[in-house]
């Protein structure tokens, strides 16, 4: 854990909340309502060719409607996803999942991740930065002088990222990379931490440190980080509900 962050501890709610989830039906299992129609058109739209897919009520396979995509579908080579380059394909249906989800804070749209200065292929950029993540299980270096840490990666924020980073397993320095949501962060500034309160300013030193905190909390409670993370994100939404009915509410499954 970070020095700054010693003697920090998971709140008790949190301990009981992630003890009482198991990894495979809550992280895995993890799923969101997708707006099939909506994103392949924009992919079409776009001159992506790339097409996502979902599951209907009955498991079926369909690429079109409303479907179901479950956390565990995050994967290269998922058979949710049919593209000429399996991690951007992955990319996009991880941008579909967390804008579909009803307990994260996203806006549902089509990651713009062409390069505009590019002589001849405008992905080429992201397509680097995707295929050393999945292929290094690190992220790549960035070029000049970027003061963030993290690589170059056009149209594609820090939340997205992590998302990205957790589905095709980079770790840093020994510890798998984590989602990081915005109301996640939230709640770790209500409960006490004392860190940049916008995701979108993290630092890779930053996330790093979130990092080094989740694992931590995740070894005192006897968890996976995966559950401290959804727990976070699930208490500033009961927050929200109690701050609109007037009375506690406890986070709920997601």
């Amino acid at each position: 854990m970070h020095l700054l962050d010693d003697g920090f501890t998971p709140p008790e709610a949190c301990v009981q909340w992630s003890r009482a989830r198991a990894y495979p039906l809550h992280v895995l299992d993890d799923s969101a309502h997708v707006d099939l129609d909506w994103w392949n058109h924009q992919l079409r739209e776009h001159k992506h060719e790339i097409v996502l897919r979902g599951r209907d009520l009955d498991g079926h396979v369909v690429d079109r409607g409303i479907a179901v995509v479950q956390r565990n579908d995050l994967q290269i080579g998922s058979e949710l996803i049919e593209s000429d380059h399996d991690a951007l394909g992955l990319l996009f249906l991880c941008a579909a999942w967390r804008s579909a989800h009803r307990s994260r804070r996203a806006t549902r749209r089509l990651p713009d991740v062409f390069n505009p200065f590019a002589e001849q292929d405008p992905l080429a950029k992201i397509k680097n930065v995707l295929n050393r993540c999945a292929k290094d299980k690190r992220i790549p270096e960035p070029s000049g002088d970027a003061w963030s840490g993290w690589p170059d990666m056009p149209g594609v924020g820090v939340s997205l990222m992590t998302l990205f980073m957790w589905a095709v397993g980079v770790r840093r320095d020994g510890v798998r990379a984590q989602l990081i949501d915005q109301h996640g962060v939230s709640t770790l500034i209500h409960e006490g931490w004392l860190e940049e309160p916008s995701v979108s300013g993290f630092t890779l030193r930053r996330y790093d440190r979130y990092l080094q905190l989740l694992s931590a909390w995740a070894m005192q409670v006897g968890t996976d980080p995966e559950l401290i993370e959804m727990w976070l994100v699930q208490r500033w939404n009961a927050r929200v509900q109690e701050a609109r009915s007037g009375a506690r509410a406890e986070p709920t499954l997601f």
